[in-house]
């Protein structure tokens, strides 16, 4: 059995799932609607007998006024006989009247029915009140009703009033036609209905399949385009999209940091490969050249070293866990900031008001982004210019870099963040990785980075961070802490 249930498992695992779901699809629905028949059936049936039992009521009611009203000199048993014989009866309705003392008069057809248990039993033994019964014959099953009748206020005879319950198939077959006709309709539609809407949704799985697919063999570039409503397949179909925009724009990224690291390295251990074959060549070269030379390749290993960290920090801005967050007091970190900057060249440095604020965020990241920064204000400026570091709560929360320096055309403001990107105009050479990390930085924590410049009168960049990163509200400012 269990064998045979593993076959059939893995020959309706062959069918696609379209026509798994529109199979389950029909059951279910062929269930639903056939319960929704077998109850109506039901209610049809109850409604139908309801009213017979109602007509069998009626035909006790009718002879008991007849009965009263017949002529004082007519017997009750010429009334009755007269009675049976002149009232024809309807939907096959079976009549008959007895007495214990007297043979039992039945209207036309109904002559068998003086041999039914429950007829003998009521004109034995009269009921008190109007009983209903079902009782089966070899010629059919019958609803009777058993009545006494009185006249004067006593007894004088239990009428019975029989239908053939056949007689009810036709309306109920008729109204039973119906209502599976309906159902049929009803399943027709939603089978019809749930085709083209199953199609619809998987016509656009089909989709996001197929572009996965093209995504595993490296192509980004296709898209879905969904125009539909933004419903569960909408929102699948947008969500697919810019997936496969930022897989696009991630690997896009790694390639162009690969070719550019790899320039940027080729410059120094060409520089370094050359000296070194320089000095291996020269049989002569004296301890001075010796050393000029070794130094200049520490230099440049140095620089390779230094391109190579922030290389693989940029690398890691892409991890999910690229932030170590913690507790940090703002003021803390903006002195030992400042402190760090003061001691890279001679420059008129100030620190602003900080207000006295603790901020989740990976204090050893921002600390080097905020270096940065000062790194680029120190190579913009003389000894001449003024760097402030100031820090505000708003909105959000502000750590600002403001130098006096030469500052940037407007033609390369849009670029200065870009990976080993250098100004043209600058007289000092680096990595071009500085702002690109301090953008990194600033994204990790959700925030972002912006920058004001005009050539001649300063650059200003600020790191914009959200306030729900402000751990406490802020206490009343200190007052401005100006450091020469």
């Amino acid at each position: 059995m269990l064998g045979a249930t593993r076959r059939l498992a893995r020959r309706w695992g062959r069918f696609g799932i379209t026509t798994r779901l529109m199979v389950g699809h029909t059951v279910l629905l062929v269930v639903v609607i056939g319960a929704i028949v077998w109850q109506s059936d039901r209610v049809i049936t109850g409604r139908l007998e309801r009213a017979l039992n109602v007509e069998l009521a009626d035909e006790v009611t009718e002879y008991r006024s007849a009965a009263a009203s017949r002529p004082p000199d007519e017997s009750l048993a010429t009334f009755s006989r007269a009675y049976l014989e002149s009232h024809p009866p309807g939907r096959n309705l079976l009549l008959v009247l007895g007495t214990r003392a007297a043979p039992a008069l039945t209207s036309p057809r109904s002559a068998f029915l003086t041999g039914a248990a429950p007829v003998r039993r009521w004109i034995a033994h009269p009921p008190g009140e109007a009983t209903l019964v079902t009782y089966a014959t070899a010629s059919g099953t019958y609803r009777m009703l058993g009545a006494p009748v009185h006249l004067d206020g006593r007894h004088v005879v239990t009428f019975v009033a029989a239908a053939d319950l056949t007689s009810l198939n036709p309306d109920r077959n008729e109204q039973l036609a119906i209502a599976a006709l309906e159902g049929l309709g009803a399943l027709v539609a939603a089978v019809a209905g749930g085709y083209y809407l199953l199609r619809r949704v998987l016509r656009t799985v089909n989709r996001v399949t197929e572009a996965a697919r093209e995504a595993r063999g490296g192509d980004f570039a296709h898209r879905l385009s969904y125009g539909g409503p933004d419903d569960e397949v909408g929102r699948l179909a947008r969500t697919m999209d810019d997936m496969l925009a930022q897989l696009d724009a991630s690997f896009t990224a790694h390639r162009q940091l690969l070719a550019n690291v790899s320039h940027q390295l080729r410059t120094p251990l060409t520089v370094a490969l050359g000296h070194l074959e320089v000095l291996a060549r020269a049989e002569s070269a004296g301890a001075a050249e010796q050393s000029e030379t070794v130094a200049l390749v520490i230099d440049e290993l140095a620089q390779m070293s230094l391109m190579v960290q922030r290389v693989l920090l940029l690398g890691q801005a892409l991890e999910p866990d690229f932030l170590l967050e913690e507790e940090v007091e703002l003021p803390a970190l903006l002195e030992e900031v400042f402190d760090a900057a003061r001691v890279m060249a001679p420059r008129k440095w100030s620190l602003g008001p900080v207000p006295d604020l603790q901020v989740r965020v990976d204090r050893s990241k921002l600390r080097g982004a905020l270096l940065n920064i000062v790194d680029n204000a120190v190579k913009a400026t003389s000894e001449t210019d003024a760097i402030a570091l100031t820090a505000t709560l708003g909105t959000d929360l502000v750590l600002e870099v403001a130098d006096t320096g030469r500052g940037i055309p407007a033609a390369e403001q849009a670029a200065v963040f870009d990976r080993f990107r250098r100004s043209p105009t600058s007289r000092y050479t680096g990595s071009g990785l500085g702002l690109a990390i301090a953008k990194a930085v600033a994204e990790g924590h959700h925030g972002e980075i912006a920058l004001s410049s005009a050539p001649g009168r300063g650059t200003t960049v600020r790191i914009v961070l959200p306030a729900g990163r402000v751990r406490r509200a802020p206490r009343a400012l200190p007052a401005p802490n100006a450091k020469p």
